[in-house]
């Protein structure tokens, strides 16, 4: 069996070398681990406590938003410790990366000695590797089903993906951010496959800013580009795969799952949500989610046949063997297609002309071009499918700019900025979009125009708002939008808009850092 290069290395004294080589890992990570532990011991939180404590007692006899009088040196530890230990827990973060890189290569290496050993054992090859991926699951204290998955990443980074392997042993890549490089590009030949971990992992820069929904799409456009028809299989080969489950949760509860086509989640979804919010408007005092879930369980249990069917009696009083009959011989058996209304972003030449460039249908994945054509162009009739145009600029590909004189923004730009962030638009989130912000302010004078909105979840909206905080808009080198955040520890993050139809995005290209703002990659954080 084929070992992977960083194996073949001294090959004349291999067994020898694997062994002391795994022996100093077992040493140096137990140093390690006995290091970070006394470092951050657990009397810090206690004192950490005790300050706050005094802090908000002495803050009870101060108006709010007035400095509260402390001591000096106690203002300067304060204000010192932030950005420190958030200097520590990225470098334990890239420690944690690095440690999986390393993990992997030890997996993948255990799997071939341990094939080794079996063959020399006089083990018949319909049993090698018997036992192996339990050993693994044993060590990782996890189920074999879950270390068989990281096996299966492990052995093609390891042996097939060099540039992820290397941007995870340099901690810019986590285990599950290197998964879903391995996953998006599992059809793809290897040579292809190599191309796109160059493209994608090549990059440091860039791929220190993606977010896990960015990084997703930005693998299977880039696939999608390499075969398009496997890609498109791939596509209908899932919605082949479309079932229900049930998992028992705890304190009574079970977790329903459906696995459906993209376009009849969607429909789902909307459904519940409009029934909920209707409710919700009329007085009802349940929550939101019991609202969708309570709708759900009622319109499953107690569904009619579809129309022209013969009624057995009232739904209520059916019982289930009843139903079953009624439903049987009716078209309730078919989805059909599902009425829909979409964002969907493609290019003309996609639309009209068959051209290949994949479609973005906004808040989800890329989806190939002949799929987005399916949407619009429903040949059955059986749905209605609303679309909305969005035009993008000729050379950047950002979405065109509108702006308001209001201090909210209006529906039409709130779909604008939909549109153009999809998800969150801070760095690493990938929450859905719930808030439309000022990225400048609009008490500090920023306009209410698409050149100074973004997209946010409710949790940044409102951490972005805290003291310390500051934003600013600006042009990347392609010409998209780019937002800068700088932290009040000092550190700066800066946040991409996503990567639009017809244009992909360029690699090895410097970030620019606007005056005031620092660029962490560069200088690291600013003292307190």
């Amino acid at each position: 069996m084929e070992m992977p290069e960083w194996l073949q290395e001294g090959a004349d004294a291999a067994g020898a070398s694997v062994e002391g080589s795994a022996a100093g890992v077992v040493e140096q990570a137990r140093f390690f681990v006995a290091g970070v532990a006394d470092g951050l011991d657990v009397r810090l939180l206690e004192l950490a406590d005790r300050q706050f404590a005094d802090t908000v007692e002495l803050a009870s006899g101060a108006r709010t938003g007035e400095p509260v009088p402390v001591d000096g040196r106690v203002r300067g530890f304060v204000e010192a410790a932030g950005p420190v230990l958030i200097d520590a827990i990225r470098e334990l973060e890239n420690v944690k990366n690095a440690a999986c890189a390393a993990q992997a290569k030890a997996e993948v290496l255990f799997e071939v000695i341990e094939r080794t050993r079996q063959v020399q054992a006089g083990v018949g090859a319909s049993a090698l590797g018997r036992g192996t991926v339990l050993a693994v699951a044993f060590a990782r204290r996890e189920s074999q089903w879950m270390a068989s998955r990281h096996m299966a990443s492990a052995a093609r980074i390891v042996r097939e993906m060099p540039r992820t392997l290397e941007a995870c042993s340099n901690g810019i890549l986590s285990e599950r951010r290197a998964a879903i490089i391995v996953s998006g590009t599992d059809y793809l030949t290897r040579e292809q496959r190599g191309d796109v971990d160059q493209a994608i992992a090549g990059d440091p820069d860039t791929l220190e800013v993606l977010g896990d929904k960015e990084l997703d799409a930005a693998v299977k456009q880039m696939a999608y580009a390499f075969d398009r028809e496997a890609f498109t299989k791939r596509l209908r080969k899932a919605e082949s795969e479309r079932h229900v489950n049930l998992k028992p949760v705890a304190d009574g509860m079970a977790e329903l799952k459906a696995l459906l086509p993209l376009k009849h989640g969607v429909a789902v979804l909307k459904t519940l949500t409009a029934v909920a919010e209707s409710a919700r408007n009329a007085g009802d005092k349940r929550t939101k989610g019991q609202l969708m879930a309570d709708v759900l369980t009622h319109r499953l249990c107690r569904h009619l046949p579809c129309d022209g069917e013969a009624q057995a009696g009232p739904a209520d009083q059916r019982d289930p063997a009843g139903q079953a009959a009624a439903v049987a011989n009716s078209d309730c058996l078919t989805a059909g297609s599902a009425d829909i209304h979409l964002d969907l972003i493609m290019t003309d030449r996609a639309l009209f002309d068959g051209a290949a460039d994949p479609a973005v249908l906004t808040g989800y994945s890329p989806i190939p071009g002949p799929a987005g054509r399916e949407l619009v162009l429903n040949s059955a009739g059986q749905a209605q499918v609303w679309l909305r145009r969005l035009y993008t600029h000729p050379e950047a590909n950002a979405l065109m700019s509108m702006d308001s004189r209001s201090r909210l923004f209006p529906d039409t730009m709130k779909r604008f900025l939909f549109d153009q962030d999809q998800i969150c638009a801070n760095p690493w989130c990938g929450a859905p979009i719930r808030d439309y912000d000022h990225i400048k302010s609009f008490t500090a004078g920023g306009p209410t125009a698409v050149s100074n909105g973004q997209g946010l979840c409710q949790g940044c909206n409102l951490a972005k708002e805290a003291p310390g905080w500051e934003s600013v808009a600006a042009a990347g080198p392609d010409g998209r939008p780019i937002t800068l955040v700088r932290t009040p520890t000092g550190h700066s993050y800066s946040s991409t808009r996503p990567v639009l139809p017809g244009r992909t995005r360029p690699r090895g290209s410097p970030r620019r850092t606007p005056p005031g703002l620092t660029d962490p990659q560069a200088e690291g954080p600013r003292p307190g």
